[in-house]
């Protein structure tokens, strides 16, 4: 059997136009011994080996964003590994079997393809929650602050028809534990802005004196500067900026740009000051630590969703009663607790009453 690829300097095309009448195609979760297969998968691992009689094959880990699948190209291997590279997205025809007990791809074609923004969300893992849905709701607590400045800063930062609105909805939040995935800045962003404006109205009502406009801002902002730390293509790697100034001191730089035009002096310091210090601690790469209340209370709802969001992933799949695995960056395993049912044939006493009860007690 001879493999086929591209000749030297063809015209890559997307998954679409590879696929044709089978796009979609399968995922990796959705694959069975014996099928013929024609889908798009992104190369995680890239390996030219020799057999027995040193006839050399490649071995390939492809994947998208429910798994992975080894695969084999037994011929023209030599010409095959020079048309594509780990890192690449490739469209590949071949035959699906079962070798000790796992399923394995065997390659008849293979060829690079061109991939869009669009189409990360097919070979990477991506937000549980609808993008969509979600960049409605960041327009919603956008409209919502009431400030004029704070909300153009908004739009200017996280708008959907800016430049760098358009990267914060699709970003990672983090390389790895927490909302590693596309949309994962999106989602933690809006997570903690509304933590934030819920605990600011819960505050308020104690007597704090809190600007909530600024918070729910800096709530948004806070991770803003993963959009440069963070290269969001295929793998998620840290880019040299990244390395070398972290998300915070490249969010107030972009915050700083874009709002001091905006923003009176007075209000912005305090708007830096929250994206400094919502890290909450020296130790943790915070260059402050929180000094205001609105600082405290973001850094409070953020260091909670980032714990919180490998937690829920970690019981996703646990029953009622039951343990999760070990997790080595928690340092521990969580519990499922049972839903308890509740005793429908008591009725609740109301407060009040329940006070009286026990004033009766003391009384007798």
């Amino acid at each position: 059997m001879t493999i086929a690829f591209p000749r030297a300097g063809a015209v890559r095309v997307d998954p679409r136009g590879f696929c044709g009448s089978a796009f979609p195609w399968p995922l990796v979760r959705d694959l069975a011994d014996g099928r013929e297969l024609t889908a798009c998968y992104l190369v995680h691992e890239k390996q030219r080996k020799e057999t027995k009689n040193a006839k050399p094959y490649l071995h390939l880990v492809l994947g998208d964003r429910t798994g992975t699948i080894e695969a084999k190209v037994w011929d023209d291997a030599d010409r095959l590994d020079r048309a594509f590279d780990a890192d690449d997205v490739v469209g590949v025809r071949g035959r699906i079997s079962t070798y000790n007990d796992k399923l394995q791809l065997t390659v008849t074609w293979a060829e690079p393809l061109l991939i869009g923004d669009d189409d990360l969300e097919f070979f990477i893992p991506c937000s549980p929650r609808d993008r969509g849905e979600m960049g409605r709701e960041l327009d919603v607590l956008v409209n919502s602050v009431g400030d004029p400045a704070l909300r153009t800063l908004l739009t200017r930062c996280v708008g959907k028809g800016t430049a760098l609105g358009k990267q914060f909805r699709i970003h990672p939040a983090a390389k790895k534990n927490h909302h590693a995935y596309l949309g994962g800045l999106l989602e933690h962003s809006l997570s903690v802005a509304k933590a934030c404006d819920r605990m600011c109205a819960h505050y308020q009502g104690q007597g704090a004196r809190l600007d909530r406009d600024l918070l729910v801002t800096g709530a948004l902002l806070h991770d803003i500067g993963k959009v440069r730390e963070l290269a969001a293509r295929r793998t998620f790697s840290y880019t040299d900026e990244g390395q070398l100034l972290g998300h915070i001191l490249i969010g107030l730089q972009i915050v700083t740009r874009e709002a001091e035009p905006i923003l009176r002096p007075d209000k912005l310091l305090h708007l830096q000051h929250l994206i400094a210090s919502h890290q909450g601690r020296l130790e943790w790469a915070s260059p402050k630590e929180p000094q205001t209340l609105e600082a405290l209370i973001l850094h409070a709802a953020d260091e909670l969703d980032a714990k919180l969001n490998p937690a829920i992933a970690l019981l996703s799949g646990v029953g009622d009663g039951g343990w999760s695995s070990y997790d080595r960056n928690m340092g521990r395993s969580l519990f499922q607790p049972p839903a308890f049912p509740a005793a429908s044939n008591v009725e609740a006493v109301p407060a009040g009453e329940v006070v009286e009860v026990v004033l009766d007690m003391f009384r007798g």
